[in-house]
């Protein structure tokens, strides 16, 4: 691995937290005010849907703590802005936001006009004076079927925006999609892909092909590395070591091969043998981050997370939850169709329309039943996380610019009966909350659903 995609362990912020499923050889992928922000089609789908489709993963780029696309201009030097004058007053530099600090990868630099700005692997960051809102490239917003105001985003072909930026400016992505895109140098066979049930970066074995599962870093004796159950478990899925070939020698920094004591030459990362998890059936699976607290996910770049949010690997698949095990959900405005909302690691999130209805989604007599799950009073957003301002002047995260909640109904962790609950609005205007009386699918309305990653 080169430096500048060197894995390190991470010293977090006040309100950072490293996720107890993740490796301690973590770094963090954004320092606080840098937030994610997809673009085109991914904004946001018809409202008088859920579609089960994923959103195009590879249109997420970086923002500023509103929202708003950062940009790179290959004018500038490494660590150092020649954006002055009149480009300055159109490409505005991306101002840390209060107790930011440099982490592994992003540094503050002065620009000519003596502000600081972030820099991310060298590259000074702006934003563009005309992008008033999130996922807008150039101020030119997501590609719509109706009017903005109130219809669809369900937007035409590919839902990629098809702006032409001037020479040498280009949209800083966030490129996840391949170890070459980190610069993450591995043994033939391994890779590191975004898991979303993770919300991390993590080392995958792709040696099959197909299904692709997910790595996870061992903290003990390899020679007693049985995992023990509950004696109510009904069946105990194991941590299968994963084995390297008689001649396989590391070729890439920071890994090597144990030879254990059955006879078996395991892979290790880091100094962390490697392993993995029986219960991961499909890809994408990480349902072995709580089954042993010996074994962690081996997360290689780790998404913000707030102190007070964990997460829980229910029926619904892998939730957010308070610290005392409650469950987290968003409301959202489409047809309500339960089916859709259970396709795994593919839960679509819609963030236009999301900001659209957030102040009109749960009024006064809503919060009697669903509470907000604040925020500290000293909360920034970072990564996918988002701070709301409530009316009496408390902070409420928002995920993916979905405001969070939590609902009277559950009183024990595990609990989710606010799930898949909803109310009919009739008539298109998405600030009137009309109840109907009755179920009815398929008809526009407000739904509330556990909140995934």
């Amino acid at each position: 691995m080169n430096a500048k995609a060197s894995i390190l362990l991470f010293s977090a912020a006040a309100i950072f937290a490293v996720p107890a499923y993740a490796a301690s050889f973590t770094t963090a992928a954004t320092p606080l005010g840098v937030t994610f922000q997809p673009i085109g089609r991914a904004q946001g789908y018809g409202m008088q849907r859920m579609d089960a489709s994923p959103a195009p993963r590879p249109e997420v780029t970086y923002a500023n703590e509103m929202g708003l696309t950062l940009y790179t201009s290959d004018k500038d030097e490494v660590g150092k802005s020649n954006c002055t004058a009149d480009c300055a007053a159109t490409w505005r530099p991306l101002v840390p936001v209060a107790r930011a600090k440099a982490i592994p990868g992003w540094t503050i630099v002065s620009h000519p006009s003596g502000v600081k700005q972030w820099a991310h692997e060298g590259k000074p960051l702006y934003t563009h004076k005309d992008d008033k809102e999130g996922g807008d490239v150039m101020g030119v917003g997501a590609p719509t079927e109706t009017d903005p105001g109130i219809g669809g985003f369900a937007g035409a072909g590919s839902g990629a925006l098809n702006v032409k930026l001037p020479d040498g400016w280009k949209v800083h992505k966030l490129t996840t999609a391949s170890k070459s895109a980190l610069n993450v140098q591995s043994p033939f066979g391994f890779d590191v892909k975004e898991v979303a049930d993770a919300a991390a970066v993590v080392l995958v074995d792709a040696r099959s092909g197909v299904h692709q599962k997910v790595l996870y870093a061992y903290d003990g004796d390899i020679n007693n590395d049985k995992r023990t159950c509950d004696k109510a478990a009904t069946e105990c899925p194991g941590f299968v070591p994963v084995s390297a070939p008689e001649l396989a020698r590391a070729s890439a920094p920071d890994w090597a091969v144990v030879n254990r004591k059955d006879g078996i030459r395991q892979w290790s990362y880091k100094g962390k043998p490697l392993y993995t998890y029986e219960g991961d059936r499909i890809t994408g699976d990480v349902h072995g981050a709580n089954a042993d607290k010996r074994w962690q996910l081996a997360v290689v770049f780790d998404y913000f997370r707030p102190e007070n949010v964990s997460y829980s690997d229910s029926s619904e698949g892998m939730i957010l939850t308070t610290n005392k095990g409650l469950t987290l959900y968003r409301r959202d405005l489409n047809a309500f169709n339960p089916a859709h909302t259970r396709v795994a690691h593919d839960y679509p999130y819609r963030p236009r329309v999301a900001r659209m209805i957030r102040d009109v989604s749960c009024n006064a007599l809503c919060q009697k039943s669903w509470k907000p799950h604040l925020a500290p009073a000293n909360a920034q957003p970072s990564g996918y996380w988002g701070v709301r301002v409530l009316p009496d002047g408390k902070k409420q995260w928002t995920y993916k610019d979905y405001p969070l909640y939590t609902f009277i109904g559950d009183t024990a962790p595990g609990q989710h009966f606010g799930n898949l609950t909803y109310d009919i609005t009739m008539g298109d205007d998405p600030t009137v909350d009309n109840d109907a009386g009755f179920p009815a699918l398929y008809k526009p309305g407000f739904n509330w659903g556990v909140a995934r990653f």
